[in-house]
């Protein structure tokens, strides 16, 4: 398994914040493992060692042989076509690309010889990007969803019980992907909260503008940020996996845009995660409909008079919050399904 993004440990998702897509490799590694598998991970950056059954390593050591005398059976480049080029893969073997992102990076030339020169198949993540690839090159994408990472799906195991859930939202949507909208309705939509009701925005960037740092958070979102706070708004540093699952699962919605444009998110981690939770998600749209069961662990609005109506009852209704959370729960994929399904190919 080759990962290009960032350096990173295995352990830090019980010690530092990490992105969902490092989360879904690392979880996914682990889950091919966890199947009887002998699995190496390559990543930028980190320490080599062995963790949960797999063997991390960095990609500069790619000339080291990951088993001996013996090929891979399988390669799987992570959302990076150009990992696919000059790796030897066994005589029947296969390599593939988890490939989340928007297509246009398909089309680089340079990506489109790396496709062609090493056979790999294609995994999409998302219907949308099966439906709208205009395959030329002749490949037949194979649709293969995420999972919810581990440390979510024991929080839901834990059955919080209803009373026990505080009326808090949660979201970790960026200041340009809608978080405006969120907020707004937060602040508008809403007519009857909780007294105690919190959205909690797990935001790096946001953090350190309210603390006067330097960052590229527009200033209109930054007052209209500031202006909520006395409407229970609250910015919080993002956790580590094992924090942010605990936190997730005591909350009653995750709040999602996915309306945005020009934002390509095929993958929906975060989605996967707090279903996995127990959570209900709120959205527009966007990767949210691949997803989430419109009405059934979660919903999606056309408008933000609906968005705020639903909201409310998921933090004010223990019936139908728990009901919706139920489903959550009952239907979430993990990553270990994930690899079973890639077995298939």
């Amino acid at each position: 398994m080759l990962d290009r993004s960032i350096g990173f440990d295995p352990d830090d998702v019980v010690s530092r914040p990490l992105g969902a897509r490092q989360r879904g490799f690392i979880a996914l590694a682990e889950a091919f493992a966890a199947r009887g598998h002998e699995v190496v991970a390559r990543r930028a950056d980190g320490a080599c060692t062995t963790h949960n059954g797999v063997r991390w390593d960095v990609l500069a050591n790619d000339d080291a042989p990951a088993f001996g005398d013996a090929l891979p059976d399988r390669i799987l480049a992570w959302r990076d076509p150009l990992l696919l080029d000059t790796r030897s893969v066994a005589e029947d073997g296969q390599r593939w690309l988890w490939y989340d992102g928007g297509l246009a990076r398909l089309d680089d030339n340079a990506c489109r010889m790396a496709l062609l020169s090493s056979l790999a198949r294609l995994i999409f993540t998302d219907p949308v990007q099966q439906e709208t690839y205009h395959n030329d090159l002749g490949f037949v994408p194979r649709l293969i969803a995420p999972g919810a990472c581990p440390a979510f799906v024991a929080a839901g195991n834990e059955h919080i019980a209803v009373a026990d859930r505080e009326p808090v939202a949660i979201t970790v949507a960026g200041w340009n992907d809608g978080l405006a909208d969120i907020v707004r309705i937060w602040c508008e939509e809403i007519a009857v909260k909780p007294v105690d009701a919190r959205l909690e925005i797990y935001s790096a960037a946001l953090a350190r503008a309210l603390a006067g740092q330097e960052n590229d958070v527009p200033d209109a979102l930054l007052n209209l940020v500031r202006d909520a706070l006395s409407d229970g708004v609250r910015v919080c540093m993002p956790l580590s996996e094992q924090e942010m699952a605990t936190r997730m699962a005591k909350a009653r919605v995750f709040l999602h845009h996915g309306a945005v444009k020009n934002r390509d998110d095929h993958a929906g981690m975060w989605l996967c995660d707090a279903l996995a939770a127990g959570t209900p998600v709120v959205s527009f749209g966007g990767i949210a409909k691949a997803r989430i069961e419109n009405g059934r662990n979660g919903y999606i609005v056309p408008d933000a008079a609906a968005y705020g109506n639903l909201v409310a009852q998921m933090l004010g209704d223990d019936a139908f919050f728990a009901g919706q959370s139920e489903a959550a729960r009952n239907g979430r994929r993990e990553w270990l399904n994930v690899a079973a399904d890639l077995e298939k190919l």
